[in-house]
């Protein structure tokens, strides 16, 4: 990032600066860069069946798509009508222009382990957009259980998950930025197990690092590992009766 903004602002290549790079390598060593809070699938579920449709839907809308397709805000503000299909059953969800230039899509379908209807939630918001809208984004305002024809902004996108957590009771509400629904995705996927390959294709992520650092702060992963040794600790073990 930083030789990016030196490079175009000022026009020097700093990656020919050996020293310099070296420089900021010892500056930012034990830097560690503060990270959105996530939410549990139990406070999503929670968010989705408790908060009332006339004032959250678009909300509700908003956590469904950025959680199941692991999306940016930017990504969300960009979603335009027809990139999301009604397949009866389903939607299929297409994601453009991304950050890492890598296009993506999702589906949003119902689960069987879930009472929510998934679907009818995001069929009931795209039924209530106005007629006469003269743009195609998806997300527009959702105001006194109306859609407005206004566009919902980066920035408004960027306070979503701040006004979930006080619903959901959650402490230092400002904690959840704007990156929770990715983080949250990220965080939910591989706790169920996914491999590094299919977070990354799921995220669109071209590194390795960062789907190896959800994997890595995996809770469920680790309880895993250590059922795993302690499983082969109670194989090894041989309990002795006294038949005195």
């Amino acid at each position: 990032m930083l030789k990016s903004v030196i490079n175009i602002r000022e026009d020097i290549d700093i990656s020919k600066c050996p020293k310099l790079l070296a420089f900021l390598k010892r500056r930012n060593e034990g830097f560690k860069p503060k990270k959105s809070r996530i939410l549990t699938s139990e406070q999503v579920d929670q968010f989705l069946r408790e908060a009332p449709d006339d004032k959250y839907l678009m909300l509700k809308v908003a956590l469904i798509l950025g959680v199941a397709g692991a999306c940016r805000g930017k990504e969300l503000v960009d979603l335009e009508i027809d990139d999301v299909r009604d397949l009866g059953d389903s939607f299929l969800i297409a994601i453009r222009n991304t950050k890492n230039k890598i296009d993506r899509n999702f589906v949003i379908k119902n689960s069987e382990n879930s009472a929510i209807s998934f679907v009818a939630i995001l069929r009931k918001y795209v039924a209530l957009r106005k007629t006469g809208t003269t743009h195609s984004k998806i997300f527009v305002q959702y105001i006194n259980k109306e859609c407005t024809k206004r566009v919902v902004g980066k920035n408004m996108f960027g306070t979503i998950p701040r006004q979930i957590a006080p619903f959901l009771k959650l402490e230092n509400a400002t904690s959840y930025t704007g990156h929770c629904f990715r983080s949250t995705s990220a965080s939910l996927l591989a706790d169920s197990g996914a491999t590094i390959d299919v977070l990354k294709r799921h995220g669109g992520w071209k590194s390795s690092n960062v789907a190896e650092g959800y994997i890595e702060s995996s809770i469920k992963n680790k309880q895993k590992i250590s059922d795993k040794i302690f499983g082969q600790v109670a194989d090894s073990s041989t309990i002795v009766i006294d038949s005195k």
